[in-house]
């Protein structure tokens, strides 16, 4: 049985992972804390095909580098670039202006970016940045 994350845990925590080596344990446990949980309750994600995250619904990547551009940068999300390779980014790329993913991600992160770089071991940032930053688009 699933305890009630906001009941039965004492404090205030800030994120609740959960390791298991095999990746079917962990789908499972996300798609039961999905059917309890609305997103206005918890964000859940998972960053690898072995982590499960659960957090407060607003701390989560695209909430805080939209925090950054907006209110600190003063900037626009058509401003920003955001690259990730795993569904603890997506939020954070559907956010930016471009938004990029690895070559590498899940095909739910590609589907969520505007441009799909290659893999990290074939320096896909540095192909989003000559591509996106440095090129005369």
């Amino acid at each position: 049985m699933i305890k009630d994350l906001r009941r039965d845990i004492p404090g205030e925590p800030t994120k609740v992972l959960a390791l298991c080596e095999n990746p079917g344990v962990l789908d499972g446990l996300l798609s039961s804390m999905r059917q309890r949980y609305t997103p206005a309750e918890l964000y859940l994600t998972q960053s690898v095909a072995t982590f499960f995250e659960a957090t407060h619904p607003s701390a989560n990547k695209g909430d805080a580098v939209q925090y950054l551009a907006e209110e600190l940068l003063g900037l626009q999300a058509a401003n920003v670039m955001a690259i990730g390779d795993n569904f603890n980014d997506v939020e954070m790329i559907a956010y930016a202006g471009v938004g990029v993913a690895m070559g590498n991600a899940p095909d739910g992160v590609k589907a969520a970016a505007d441009w799909v770089a290659p893999d990290v071991e074939e320096d896909g940032v540095a192909a989003a940045i000559e591509q996106f930053v440095l090129s005369d688009r």
